[in-house]
């Protein structure tokens, strides 16, 4: 018998993870967090769901930290074995209800001692492979397993890159980030001020806009208010920072988890189809890795139309992530094309991808395949998670060449199986946990593994979490008819989670 439970718990709500955390000085003022007349979660539930959903995600990596949580705020101890997994470490706790804030106090390794040289070679590959980052600008130095970045990029977007893959080099201990933003124009505040304005107004993962107020004073970004969860106040700090703007400051921000008036949690303005178009080109153009290349926005009835030629496929799916991350999205077709003056040879995309599986840390421990016939990939091999089978996608569309992808990479059997009702009852708590789903209304019948999502959601990120929270749920494959915002119907999608060994 099919298993059925109804979600639907709407005074319970709020919703690019930046890590942002306590201070560890902060520790026994948590009033900055807290904020006035916030209802408590109990510390201890909160910590029992920091701990699942680490053993959910990445129970290996994760294997050696401890948590505790104080007034919502989770103070995390132990070691990670590279600066990737310790911000990892200190991002997933944000997508917890009730959590406030997050004091790090994890150290790196030990690894082993990987000679600095090696270090070296393994960044510069890193960064020669990937399309945003322009290595002839950065000066890469490697001393004792500490690592100084120093040089010019084009942009914040390249800047992040580049930190972000010189955290996932396991035998990097310390990261000393000197790396300057060329090319920045000053523009008056009053500017920058409306374009923060809009920025939170169009984006999905700012719940209630109307509840910040914002004020830039020669070129500083302030930031006050309230918002919903910790990683929203993340969220909300990375989209201050606007093109002439020098430093954002969000500690006038408090957490709070439950909102003063629970009936305004749902009310957002209705914008045009011109409004969403303008706002997604306005995104668009404001990031660097996409606004080069001429791409065509269209909306009609909250459907977005993305058309245009980029060279990697990653920047398609960079371009598709910006229109999700919009209010009043409701569904996008994606007919941006890849294509490059360079056209390798299907053998050599081959072989580029079998190279960066094997010296990403991610994914070296597993054996991974991929066919690729004129462009089209296809991925196969056993991963243990869902984060590790996406993250293959996203290593393989920085490839030069790799026009399409197919994932057929499946995962490894657990030698425990899920019953229908334990997929029910873990599913159903990460959606009461989740700052993103808890006001949603959304019903999944889960029968021989297979999980059917139904009802609705207000934004199309929310149906994109259900789906993955499923599969850390257990679920062997995942139907998705979950409705989006006023829509009649969405696009059924069915991801099948394959068995080891097909």
């Amino acid at each position: 018998m099919p298993v059925l439970f109804h979600i639907a718990i709407f005074a319970l709500s709020f919703g690019l993870m930046v890590g942002l955390g306590i201070a560890e000085e902060d520790v026994e003022n948590t009033a900055e967090v807290t904020g006035e007349g916030a209802e408590e979660v109990d510390d201890t539930r909160v910590a029992v769901a920091v701990k699942n959903r680490f053993s959910r995600v990445d129970p290996k990596s994760f294997s050696s930290i401890e948590v505790t949580v104080k007034h919502g705020v989770v103070t995390l101890t132990g070691t990670a074995d590279s600066l990737w997994t310790q911000q990892r470490a200190t991002e997933l706790p944000q997508t917890i209800r009730g959590v406030r804030g997050v004091i790090d106090r994890l150290s790196v390794g030990p690894v082993g001692r990987i000679d600095d040289s090696v270090l070296k070679k393994h960044l510069a590959y890193l960064f020669d492979e990937n399309p945003v980052v322009e290595r002839d600008n950065i000066h890469l130095d490697v001393q004792n397993g500490v690592l100084t970045l120093k040089g010019r990029v084009h942009s914040r977007q390249e800047k992040q890159t580049a930190l972000n893959l010189a955290k996932m080099v396991k035998g990097i201990v310390e990261l000393r980030d000197l790396l300057n933003v060329e090319g920045v124009r000053d523009r008056p505040d009053s500017v920058l001020k409306e374009e923060i304005i809009h920025r939170l107004a169009f984006d999905v993962w700012v719940v209630r806009p109307s509840l910040l107020k914002v004020q830039v004073k020669k070129g500083h970004a302030i930031l006050t208010g309230q918002v919903g969860s910790a990683y929203e106040k993340g969220r909300v700090a990375e989209l201050a920072w606007v093109e002439g703007v020098h430093d954002v400051d969000v500690s006038g921000i408090t957490v709070n988890w439950v909102s003063p008036d629970p009936m305004l949690r749902t009310q957002r303005p209705i914008f045009s189809d011109q409004e969403v178009s303008n706002a997604i080109q306005g995104v668009l153009a404001s990031d660097r890795r996409v606004a080069p290349f001429d791409i065509h926005v269209s909306v009609k009835n909250g459907t977005v139309t993305l058309e245009g030629n980029v060279p990697f496929l990653s920047i398609r799916r960079e371009a598709e992530q910006n229109a999700n991350n919009t209010v009043g999205v409701q569904s996008v077709k994606n007919l941006i094309t890849v294509q490059s003056n360079a056209t390798p040879k299907d053998a050599d995309v081959q072989a580029r991808l079998l190279e960066a599986f094997s010296r990403d840390p991610v994914l070296e421990q597993f054996t991974l395949g991929a066919v690729v016939k004129k462009g089209a990939v296809l991925l196969t091999g056993t991963v243990n998670s869902i984060y590790e089978r996406n993250h293959a996608e996203n290593v393989a569309s920085r490839i030069q060449g790799v026009k399409s992808l197919t994932n057929q990479i499946s995962f490894s059997t657990s030698e425990i199986k899920k019953s229908d009702w334990e997929i029910q009852l873990d599913f159903e708590n990460q959606v009461w946990w989740s700052p993103f789903l808890s006001s949603q209304d959304i019903v999944a019948t889960v029968e021989d593994g297979r999980a059917t999502l139904s009802g609705s959601v207000q934004h199309i990120h929310q149906r994109l979490i259900a789906e993955q929270q499923a599969f850390e749920a257990g679920a062997s494959t995942v139907i998705n008819r979950l409705r989006v915002g006023n829509s009649p119907g969405s696009a059924e999608s069915s991801s099948p989670r394959i068995p080891a060994g097909r």
